[in-house]
């Protein structure tokens, strides 16, 4: 248990590990244990045995076949995994009434006015989840969205991840710089540069690495030093209005119910 005068820990994020995969699981129990690629010309999500063979996803498709010839090779079907995420975001709603969506399978609620007892707490969502929905997630806790949710993908589903205030940095040292939300030209220099973990980045001066990246390179080396003042974004949940119109008798004919209205 976190000691009661320790800062308050702001932010979970809950991440169910190959989201896709697991739906299709979930309605496909035939493929409970085969090797699994979803996608068309690129690869949307992969069974953990994939990942182990190479798959990536983003992957050429083709490429991704060559890598597990016995892989299911099945059709992206978003519609259905957005509902099966909404029931998830629905679930955490019992939890706190602001959870932010991020991409399927994550997602971000806010700790506050929830007991103190983070792990503990976090272990019975985990518990109350797998056993509703059937989906094993894994939690980061920290007092930002980038260190809650680099801990979260960091750790084993299953378990959750407390971050606390003031070792953010340190946690996020030996991490490699992948974590990072830096594009491709970025991540091409600071390999150039042999900058492999958000340590490397940490310890250099803002002003020399700023710089060289630009307000990019700015935002990096921050989340490098665990500082993260992106503000949490609740969904909009849509309100259906239901009107109903009463008539003094059954009407028969569209005039009449126009003329009512």
């Amino acid at each position: 248990m976190l000691p009661s005068s320790s800062p308050k820990i702001g932010i979970a994020c809950v991440y169910l590990p190959r989201f896709a995969v697991e739906v299709e699981r979930q309605r496909r129990p035939d493929i409970a244990a085969r090797l699994v690629l979803i996608g068309e010309s690129t690869v949307l999500d992969c069974s953990l045995g994939a990942e182990t063979s190479g798959v990536r996803r983003g992957m050429r498709m083709s490429e991704a076949i060559g890598l597990c010839p016995r892989a299911v090779v099945l059709p992206p079907d978003l519609p259905h995994y957005r509902r099966r995420f909404h029931q998830v975001l629905d679930f955490l709603d019992g939890y706190s009434p602001q959870v932010e969506p991020e991409d399927l399978g994550t997602a971000y609620l806010p700790l506050d006015g929830l007991p103190e007892d983070s792990p503990t707490h976090m272990a019975g969502l985990i518990s109350d989840l797998h056993r509703r929905l059937g989906f094993m997630a894994a939690v980061g806790v920290a007092g930002g969205k980038f260190t809650a949710r680099v801990a979260a993908t960091t750790t084993r589903s299953g378990l959750a991840k407390v971050v606390p205030p003031g070792e953010e940095a340190a946690f996020l040292a030996p991490l490699p710089v992948d974590h990072l939300p830096a594009g491709e030209s970025m991540r091409w220099r600071l390999r150039l540069l042999g900058l492999e973990t958000m340590g490397d980045i940490a310890r250099l001066p803002l002003g020399a690495f700023q710089q060289q990246f630009g307000p990019e390179g700015k935002r990096c080396w921050e989340l490098a030093q665990g500082i993260d003042r992106e503000p949490l974004v609740p969904r909009v949940k849509e309100e259906t209005v239901v009107r109903r119109l009463q008539l003094p008798a059954p009407a028969v004919t569209l005039d009449a119910i126009l003329m009512a209205l």
